[in-house]
């Protein structure tokens, strides 16, 4: 059994969005996500059937995916320049970033370039044994294995 709690996490470490804590959680996932949107697109949403799946095309990569409305409407907020800023907490930022990156690994020093914040101050903050919005570190086998 991997004591993955035992390591801590160092700036190289990669973390993602774990979306099985939020099964566990007392937070609703879909509530938090719409945060993310403008007040236009939560009402847009509000008209619309979330249950509803579509083919989305990632533009860069032309990769397809399932999305649901709530999932289309973070793709389009997330292309916009003030998706990530300063206006907005460091967690939300953070969380943000991986929304923007399809919730591939990164480390605190590229969630640093992507949310214009300290690299430490997000190690430190995410880093810790408190699990902020499912961000937890990302350990391959090689690090979990005894």
């Amino acid at each position: 059994m991997a004591l993955n709690y035992l390591i801590k996490p160092s700036l190289d470490t990669k973390f993602f969005i774990d979306y099985d804590w939020w099964e566990s959680s007392r937070d609703d996932l879909q509530i938090y996500l719409l945060t993310h949107l403008s007040q236009e697109q939560q009402t847009a949403l509000s008209k619309r059937d979330l249950e509803v799946v579509y083919d989305y095309v990632h533009p860069e990569t032309g990769e397809v995916f399932a999305l649901d409305a709530l999932g289309m409407a973070i793709q389009e907020s997330s292309r916009s320049e003030d998706f990530i800023s300063d206006h907005i907490g460091l967690i939300d930022s953070v969380f943000r970033a991986f929304l923007v990156n399809g919730n591939q690994p990164l480390n605190a020093q590229v969630l640093a370039e992507a949310t214009g914040r300290n690299a430490a101050t997000i190690l430190k903050t995410i880093g810790g044994v408190h699990i902020y919005r499912g961000i937890r570190p990302h350990f391959t086998s090689q690090h979990s294995e005894a």
